[in-house]
């Protein structure tokens, strides 16, 4: 892979990564429609301050843009902040580190993506990996928390997006993309979580920051570095390539939140990456 590209990886990991904890911090004084909703607006201001460029959408790709807007930031966004509640902001990245097998899973049963026995197998070995990162209580005391299932619909929902937006950063400019697709999620975002959003202001001592940080670095810096990504190398590459996201968010978790890492949820992740990695290399 090109110098460029794994850069480009290297940042949209880190962004992402500390975007778990910069959730958790949010949640000492926001919800989690809050948190959606200022995270895309602020996102959606910033992008469309910073990418003049002019766009021109076909009228048969609006619906296209709607439903990744739904499915890559509307809904996760919603459902990592309900997960963080009960979880902590590294196991919300370590499940979050989940997607490429979901990416590649949705890509083979819904768009007929081709792929040979093996990666079939390295697709459900990555599944025996989510299961074990889901563990929240370590190989001596197994539980399962609620909140592992909402961030695994976040995984999902990220997956689905991956698939369906690939083809038109295909079409059109990558940065194109992203300004409809954050115009789209801001309205969906007002009319899904409007009525539940408390539109409490972030404060300077608790979450004005962290919000900042959501909204220009997570949602706005990284999504244009992940959408060039996408463009250079394509949905299954790009998406492998940020597996490097549950690693941030454990240091980021264990720095700042002294939060612990089983064992057996290493093991998980390292069985998610070892088939992702394998998958793309088959």
């Amino acid at each position: 892979m090109q110098i460029k590209n794994l850069f480009l990886a290297l940042v949209t990991s880190s962004i992402w990564g500390s975007s778990f904890l910069m959730i958790k911090y949010s949640l000492d004084e926001l919800n989690p429609s809050d948190i959606a909703l200022y995270r895309i607006l602020i996102g959606a201001l910033f992008v469309n301050i910073f990418v003049r460029t002019k766009e021109k959408i076909d009228k048969a790709d609006h619906i296209k843009f709607v439903i990744v807007s739904f499915f890559w930031m509307a809904l996760p966004f919603y459902m990592f902040g309900i997960a963080e509640q009960t979880i902590t902001s590294s196991l919300a990245g370590l499940i979050n580190g989940s997607t490429p097998i979901f990416v590649a899973f949705i890509a083979v049963v819904f768009y007929r993506l081709r792929i040979t026995n093996l990666q079939i197998i390295y697709i459900f070995s990555g599944f025996i990996g989510v299961g074990l990162i889901t563990l929240s209580g370590g190989i001596n005391e197994l539980s399962f928390n609620i909140g592992s299932i909402f961030a695994l619909i976040a995984s999902i929902s990220y997956g689905i997006a991956v698939n369906i937006v690939e083809p038109l950063i295909k079409k059109y400019e990558s940065y194109i993309v992203l300004k409809i697709v954050m115009r789209y999620a801001s309205l969906l975002s007002l009319i899904l979580y409007g009525f539940t959003a408390s539109f409490k202001l972030p404060t300077p001592q608790i979450s004005l920051i962290p919000m900042l940080i959501l909204g220009i670095g997570g949602t706005g810096i990284a999504f244009l570095t992940y959408y060039k990504l996408l463009d250079n190398v394509g949905r299954i590459s790009s998406s492998f390539i940020v597996y490097m996201i549950p690693i941030f968010s454990i240091f980021f978790g264990y720095q700042f939140l002294n939060e612990i890492t089983y064992a057996i949820q290493f093991v998980g992740i390292g069985v998610i990456l070892t088939s992702a990695i394998l998958y793309s290399r088959t």
